[in-house]
């Protein structure tokens, strides 16, 4: 038996793996592998039992100081567990090689996304139970507690890679012979996998050593408990909402702690609940035991806990449970024992919360008659002494199956298989094909932001770099030509005036050939709008230009000038200033342009890292968890 956490009195997943140990004891010879860091307690509490019940041998195990001083400094329990289990698995071997086991049997961690060490030595195994595919849903996770969030949406997203047929689990599940799971979204995700599994709970109860007194009738305030860790899996601000909604005087008191508590008063505040919410702290648990039964209803909307130690004590003293529809809480909670709350969204959650507080609170007899339900489930399902007898029968089936193939292969296949599987570890096909489809994205990213690119340097090219060109040569040439009317109004003999009017004509005809340049790379609506006011302002202009010179000719000095004045400034005026506006437009355009590449550019970059990152992550988590 393979329990990484097995110690005596701990409670949650040492007391799951000690339990077990101890309980198969009665009906084999058991040699449990375990921790060296778990001796001390075990073996106290052995000397304990001494000649009073069968026990098992245990073998200590432990990683060298290096890594055990790393899991104590950076809190690295899943890294270190790891690793105990590749260790593991060689002891076992050198087990082997000194006594001939007929079954092998991981018993914890008792979650599914780790290797264990029992797989591959051609012994009947049995996995779990294990759980742990159970996801909080995404209209449930915590939005307003960032490093919870962070951390739930990693869970999810690794339970959904865990259990893809490309990866690991369809071949571990191959690997055992019986596998055990603890709730039904496990049982369901070897199913849809192709594999059975027998439904089975992690977690027990001594029930020979508790007692529990009579409940009676109560009156007054409803009196609801949670016991429990004070994180936002648990679901702690679902009940509160609930109870502030529930339309009842209930008080709702909290035995626990945990880094969701700052947020969970602050809501109590915001609330008004804070004569109705008592925070205990967090107790003994013998203290929690005694004071069970001075409460009249459990709360415990966990979204997605495995076992809950808490809610089967809880029904052990006669305490009907309120819950959500999901994980180990679904499979304790029967019809009748509880009220379980289906999953939906975050309102409705709690609505249904609040709904099963109001129904308990107006129907106490119905307390009663759920709470001896409750007790009467844990007493048949969950005590370990009869969990025991259940599992023995599964070791039973799990010996009778045919041994696996690969304990009967021939020296000479067992060697081809090695190679095989040597072969498929260096060159994965499915870490081939998920790595080329990524570089292939990566391509079609690049060749995507390469095409917008070329297309906007060509928009660059052909249509703004001509345009600003051809504006300002336009709008240059119009400045000149301008100057030369008022040259030739003050001119003083007909030789000057014929220079700058043939000055005059060259510039004009250099705006018009520039105009006409620029018609060539107009490629827009609003470009041709302006370009369509400009040259009505520059028709108007030349209209009162020529007019002007005319009178010039003419001798009329003084009404040229009073018509240069009145008419030929405003008129200039606004040629100019539509002029000015197409260069803008232009101007505006290739900056806009410019820092469209620029993003693409920026852009591209940070797709390319991330898809590279997000490649490097997903590898690193496959061979980890390979």
């Amino acid at each position: 038996m393979s329990a990484y956490a097995c110690e005596p009195n701990k409670g949650s997943e040492p007391e799951v793996g000690w339990q077990w140990a101890l309980q198969m004891a009665k009906f084999h010879d058991v040699t449990v592998l375990t921790r060296a860091n778990n001796r001390a307690a075990i073996e106290k509490e052995l000397a304990a039992l001494k000649d009073t019940v069968p026990v098992p041998r245990f073998v200590y195990h432990d990683e060298g100081a290096f890594p055990l001083w790393l899991k104590k400094r950076f809190h690295a329990i899943q890294s270190y567990y790891i690793l105990w289990q590749i260790s593991a698995w060689h002891v076992i071997r050198r087990l082997r090689a000194e006594t001939s086991y007929d079954l092998l049997h991981h018993v914890t961690f008792a979650g599914f996304r780790y290797r264990t060490a029992i797989w591959n030595h051609g012994v009947p195994s049995v996995w779990g139970p294990i759980g742990g595919i159970e996801s909080i849903p995404w209209r449930l996770l915590p939005w307003k507690h960032p490093v919870s969030l962070f951390r739930e949406i990693l869970r999810n997203l690794n339970n959904l890679l865990q259990a893809a047929p490309f990866h690991v689990l369809p071949g571990r599940a191959k690997a055992t012979t019986v596998i055990l799971t603890s709730t039904q979204e496990m049982e369901r995700t070897f199913l849809q996998l192709g594999f059975r599994s027998t439904l089975m709970p992690t977690i027990g109860l001594q029930t020979s050593r508790l007692t529990a007194r009579p409940r009676e009738p109560r009156t007054g305030p409803l009196n609801i408990l949670f016991v429990g860790n004070i994180i936002t899996l648990k679901g702690i601000d679902l009940a509160i909402e609930a109870l502030s909604k529930s339309g009842t005087d209930a008080t709702f008191t909290i035995i626990g702690s945990g880094n969701f508590m700052p947020s969970v008063k602050r809501l109590v505040a915001r609330l008004g609940l804070e004569k109705r919410v008592i925070f205990a702290g967090r107790l003994p648990r013998q203290e929690v035991l005694n004071i069970y039964p001075d409460f009249d209803l459990f709360l415990m909307p966990t979204l997605h806990d495995t076992g809950g130690y808490a809610i089967i004590e809880a029904m052990f003293y006669g305490l009907p449970v309120i819950c959500l529809d999901c994980g180990g809480p679904r499979i304790a909670v029967k019809d009748g024992a509880g009220i379980r709350v289906p999953l939906s969204s975050r309102p409705g959650t709690i609505a249904g919360l609040a709904e099963a507080i109001r129904e308990y609170d107006q129907n106490r007899p119905l307390l009663l008659e759920h709470g001896r339900a409750a007790r009467e489930i844990i007493a048949r399902d969950y005590d370990w002494e009869k969990k025991g007898v259940q599992l023995d029968a599964i070791y039973q089936q799990a010996v009778a199956k045919k041994p696996d193939s690969a304990s009967t292969m021939s020296h000479a296949d067992t060697m081809r298989s090695a190679l095989k599987g040597l072969f498929r570890r260096a060159f994965p096909m499915r870490g081939l094909a998920i790595s080329a489809l990524i570089l292939c994205i990566i391509g079609a990213v690049g060749f995507l932001s390469v095409n917008h690119l070329k297309s906007d340097a060509q928009l660059i090219v052909e249509d703004t770099l001509p345009g600003v060109s051809d504006a300002g040569a336009a709008n240059s040439a119009m400045a000149e030509s301008f100057n030369r009317v008022l040259l030739s109004l003050m001119a003083e003999t007909p030789e000057e005036r014929q220079h700058y009017r043939e000055e005059l004509n060259t510039y004009d005809q250099r705006a018009s050939e520039s105009l006409e340049a620029y018609k060539q790379s107009i490629f827009s609506d609003d470009d041709r709008v302006n370009f369509a006011r400009l040259l009505e302002k520059r028709r108007n202009y030349q209209r009162v230009r020529d007019g002007i010179l005319a009178l010039i000719d003419s001798r009329k000095q003084a009404e040229a000038m009073s018509l240069y004045k009145t008419s030929l400034v405003p008129a200039y005026r606004g040629y100019k200033d539509a002029g000015e506006v197409v260069l803008e437009y232009n101007t505006q355009q290739g900056k806009t342009r410019g820092e469209a590449i620029l993003k693409i550019c920026t852009g591209t970059q940070y797709v390319v890292a991330g898809i590279g990152i997000l490649l490097f992550v997903v590898g690193f988590v496959i061979g980890l968890f390979k």
